[in-house]
């Protein structure tokens, strides 16, 4: 899936297939459920993929809200709750 925000790419990778709530085109807004995490590719649980750039350059990513998490979310880390 892929949301374009105008000046930015941003893609969720292995959403679970069929659970997916908008369509091309939609309006997203923060905090809107767009699908369910799911588990494709040889992996042994299910996972998030995110990715976003703008003018083909990754972009860091800030989250906001997350409690019980320490320490810096960067490429590769994984994170359990």
């Amino acid at each position: 899936m892929f949301i374009d925000t105008g000046s930015e790419l941003v893609k969720l990778a292995h959403l679970r297939p069929g659970t997916v709530t908008v369509a091309t085109g939609d309006r997203v807004r923060a905090g809107q459920l767009l699908g369910e995490v799911g588990n494709s590719g040889d992996t042994t649980e299910p996972h998030l993929h995110l990715h976003a750039e703008r003018d083909g350059l990754g972009l860091d990513l800030r989250f906001t809200g997350i409690t019980g998490i320490t320490g810096t979310l960067h490429r590769g880390r994984t994170l359990r709750t």
